[in-house]
């Protein structure tokens, strides 16, 4: 073989190699940067992308500028349904009459967090009361939270985003039927509070 094809074929070997692409490490050691905070190209906080739910069932806490998210998989949460101020009564309303619609859809809801031991909601005070599962004067829906978050949170004064999924049990403290609650996927408390009564 002459010496034009060998140096021909180390060429081609050397680039095959430079421009075969990087394994991933599938190793089962841990990434001491697994959901930690990173700078973004606009200098704010964002988080890092893990599509994983957190291994050990905790909530990651981080800062944000408008508040301190608590989430499952270390990032936001993209929402299928956003409740907000226009027509909260009215959307709670249709959650409650036609669950089968919102079952496992990704739901976002702000407002103040209300707790009567042991279960916690999200809500808003109301003037027209068109939720039919909740007591007059309220607006909320319940949630769930699928492990551990070290929030301390004050009943009717914190503001609460939460993002979960809509899912049903039933046990003996309803009588068996079924009711829904979110499973929270995300939970932020926020800085500012947002309009806390409403009437549609």
């Amino acid at each position: 073989m002459s010496g034009k094809k060998i140096e021909w074929i180390i060429l081609l070997i050397a680039i095959m190699v430079l421009a075969r692409p990087k394994e991933k490490n599938t190793s089962n050691t841990a990434d001491d940067t697994f959901g930690k905070s990173t700078e973004n190209n606009e200098g704010q906080k964002g988080v890092k992308e893990n599509d994983s739910v957190r291994p050990n069932g905790t909530y990651q806490k981080i800062q944000l500028e408008d508040g301190i998210l608590y989430s499952l998989t270390g990032e936001k949460v993209q929402a299928d349904l956003v409740i907000g101020d226009n027509y909260f009564d009215t959307t709670i309303s249709d959650i409650f009459l036609n669950p089968k619609n919102y079952e496992n859809k990704t739901i976002q809801i702000e407002g103040l967090y209300f707790v009567n031991d042991p279960y916690t909601f999200v809500g808003r005070y109301s003037n027209s009361n068109l939720c039919p599962d909740c007591p007059p004067g309220y607006s909320y829906l319940e949630y769930q939270l699928q492990g551990k978050m070290d929030a301390k949170l004050t009943d009717e004064k914190d503001w609460i985003k939460v993002v979960g999924t809509l899912d049903k049990g039933n046990d003996e403290t309803s009588n068996y039927e079924d009711y829904y609650f979110l499973k929270v996927q995300t939970l932020e408390i926020m800085n500012e509070k947002g309009q806390d009564t409403v009437n549609n």
